[in-house]
């Protein structure tokens, strides 16, 4: 059974690894980070919508679960994908990818300390390796500007309450094609209104970029999102994070695809680094498994 969320946590990870570089294909359209993440909920909502008629989900959600699943999409989507993304204006996206990912981090010590949970040995040594191997995508010669630092430092941590509150709010249980459709309608208006306030909204986009914007739109907030819902309701919120740090080695081999971008010796090692973490991990969980149904 863990095997299951596993996949579908690597899966989301590397949804949400490759989706990015197709955004900044629309940057050079006349798009912008803030306006794409308005776009990107925006347009999941119809076929999300279609999904849940086709399935015969009903839509019905009491005022708890609407003012838990407001607060999530508030803090962990619309917040941390506006910092992410806005960060990339300061700092290298290498620096940002590696303040951005020590996430795991946050979502480990507050399970620790915030909800008294025992780690284990094997995620401890996940966790080290893991910010090993995230350290060596830091790129030292653009990480000097301290707002655009402490944007991407923040988007870790909203990233990490994101996880946190999925698991122990007890949304994971919910229907995830029925929790998706909650979170990209309530996403995509509070990205409406600071696009609005911001004046960052881009309207005037050439078709190319709308079509981009649509295939984010199904990959990152439809497949992405109840991919990583699945994967958390099974495997729990410190693996899933561990097991997300599939995304940035997409990011790397995305953008050696699509940009021709060269890839260094520190990045090849950190990949190496983090996939032997989580391989590390997967098998303990597996051999865990395997001992429990023994």
């Amino acid at each position: 059974m863990k095997i299951k969320g596993i996949l579908f946590t690597i899966l989301s990870a590397v949804i949400f690894g490759f989706t990015p570089a197709l955004a900044s294909i629309t940057y050079g359209l006349g798009n912008n980070s803030l306006s794409m993440t308005f776009y990107r909920n925006l347009f999941a909502i119809p076929f999300l919508f279609l999904i849940l008629k086709y399935k015969k989900i009903p839509l019905k959600a009491n005022k708890k679960e609407l003012k838990d699943i407001f607060v999530l999409s508030l803090i962990g989507v619309a917040i941390t994908t506006a910092l992410l993304y806005s960060s990339y204006s300061y700092i290298g996206i290498g620096a940002a990818t590696t303040l951005h990912f020590l996430y795991p981090m946050f979502v480990a010590l507050a399970c620790k300390f915030i909800f008294n949970e025992k780690l284990g040995k094997g995620k401890v040594i996940s966790l080290i390796l893991a910010f090993i191997g995230v350290a060596l995508f830091m790129d030292t010669k653009s990480s000097g500007n301290i707002v655009g630092a402490l944007m991407a430092l923040i988007s870790g941590v909203t990233y990490a309450f994101y996880i946190l509150w999925l698991d122990k709010k007890g949304l994971v249980k919910m229907n995830p094609y029925k929790l998706s459709f909650y979170i990209v309608t309530f996403a995509s208006l509070e990205m409406l209104v600071g696009n609005i306030l911001g004046g960052y909204i881009e309207v005037n986009l050439p078709l190319k970029a709308y079509i981009l914007m649509i295939l984010c739109s199904v990959l990152a907030s439809i497949v992405g999102i109840v991919s990583f819902q699945i994967g958390v309701s099974i495997i729990g919120s410190t693996s899933a994070a561990i097991f997300s740090l599939f995304e940035p080695i997409t990011s790397v081999i995305s953008g050696i695809i699509i940009f021709n971008e060269a890839l260094n010796l520190p990045k090849l090692l950190g990949c190496l680094i983090i996939f032997i973490a989580i391989t590390y991990l997967a098998v303990e969980s597996g051999a865990k498994e395997k001992h429990i149904t023994q």
